[in-house]
């Protein structure tokens, strides 16, 4: 129980960073995207059943509060989840290239299948564009925020099995 609280919150607190806090720290138009980061972070040190949890509710609170199409987001965060979950099986405390790598690919995934869900279903076929201009710039700010983001979500993470949420586990 603890733990989903836990999940509860950092959800609603990267939801609140990627959507206000932010966009005043906006590169070239892109914000980082710190769910996504979450999501992979979940994955990473629970597995791919949390994480799956994790980014269908965060992105069913993206799509809601964005007025877009509901069911893309948690689609492409599930996605990612389940295909970073595979990770959790070398799970290593101390390591912080295979998450900030999964970071990286993971977002090039997710922004590559948003642009296919939104704008290459309405007609718009300027990919290269759209990656020049939006999917490397937030790449790369999604990944130098994932540096230091990954370190509290695993501080977390640590002070919750460290106060008896592992019995909480399932």
């Amino acid at each position: 129980m603890i733990r989903a609280i836990v999940y509860l919150i950092e959800i609603f607190v990267c939801f609140i960073l990627q959507t206000s806090v932010f966009s005043y720290f906006s590169l070239s138009g892109v914000v980082p995207d710190c769910i996504l980061i979450l999501v992979i972070s979940v994955a990473y040190m629970g597995g791919q059943n949390k994480a799956i949890i994790v980014g269908f509710l965060s992105g069913l609170l993206l799509d809601i509060m964005s007025g877009g199409i509901i069911g893309l987001c948690p689609l492409i965060y599930m996605g990612v989840a389940y295909l970073a979950g595979y990770s959790n099986k070398v799970f290593d405390a101390h390591d912080y290239i295979i998450p900030n790598a999964l970071v990286f690919v993971g977002e090039v995934v997710y922004s590559v299948a948003y642009y296919c869900g939104t704008f290459l279903l309405m007609g718009k076929t300027g990919l290269f564009g759209y990656m020049a201009n939006t999917i490397i710039p937030r790449v790369i700010y999604t990944l130098i925020v994932g540096l230091f983001m990954y370190p509290l979500f695993l501080l977390l993470e640590k002070l919750i099995s460290f106060t008896g949420g592992v019995a909480d586990d399932n």
